[in-house]
């Protein structure tokens, strides 16, 4: 025989079977509600080691790029000196075409006197004939330009005299530079063409060579100087 429960007792037990029943949802729904706290995770520091060294990087040379090479440089060349208002001296040796003796001398001058003329002054001794010559002559000397502008030409006339033993009263029998003839000398005057050129070696020397023709107004000694006569010589600017 089956026992029941009372009437009376099921209404409670059914009461508070729902009550057990609410709690548990009420807890699940907060459980859902609060958010999960994770504990935070601790990284240990990092230790950087301080007794590297230091790494020496050798620097780097780079050449220069798009950098033009230098030119080569021209010397200066020394200016030529114009040939204006220029005072010479020189010396030279002149040799004679007409069968006489050579000639050494002296010469003296001014480039230009007046527009494109100078003026020269010469002194010659014939060892051979010893007859000693002074001769002043006037000069065209053109200016030349371009690559002849180194290059002084010049051509003109004067008048000169020579002093030479007397062809009267000298005794023939002996040289000329005998004493005795020496003693017993003669002046004679002549007219003198000339034509020559120097060339400029520096800025302040010359060059030169020159042909002239001497005529003698007279024959008193016995070199009166007449003829052709070459002459080559130095002379030096001032």
């Amino acid at each position: 025989m089956t026992t029941h429960p009372p009437r009376t007792a099921r209404p409670a037990l059914t009461g508070l079977l729902i009550l057990s029943l609410c709690s548990s949802l009420a807890a699940a729904q907060t459980n859902q509600a609060q958010p999960v706290q994770t504990p935070p995770v601790q990284t240990p520091p990092i230790q950087t080691p301080t007794n590297i060294a230091p790494t020496n990087t050798a620097p780097t040379n780079t050449a220069p790029t798009n950098i033009a090479a230098p030119l080569p440089t021209t010397p200066p060349v020394a200016p030529v000196a114009p040939n204006t208002s220029r005072l010479y001296a020189g010396f030279s040796v002149a040799p004679s075409l007409s069968g006489g003796g050579t000639a050494y001398g002296i010469v003296v001058g001014s480039t230009q006197v007046f527009r494109s003329f100078g003026a020269q002054i010469g002194v010659d001794y014939d060892t051979r004939a010893a007859a000693l010559s002074v001769d002043a002559l006037v000069l065209y000397r053109p200016l030349l330009s371009g690559r002849f502008s180194k290059l002084l030409p010049y051509a003109g006339a004067g008048v000169g005299l020579t002093s030479s033993p007397s062809s009267a009263l000298a005794d023939p029998s002996k040289p000329a530079t005998d004493p005795v003839n020496l003693g017993k000398t003669a002046t004679d005057y002549a007219g003198q063409f000339a034509a020559g050129g120097d060339y400029l070696l520096t800025d302040s020397i010359t060059a030169g060579a020159e042909v002239s023709y001497r005529a003698p107004f007279s024959n008193k000694g016995v070199a009166a100087g007449e003829g052709l006569r070459a002459r080559v010589g130095l002379k030096f600017l001032f």
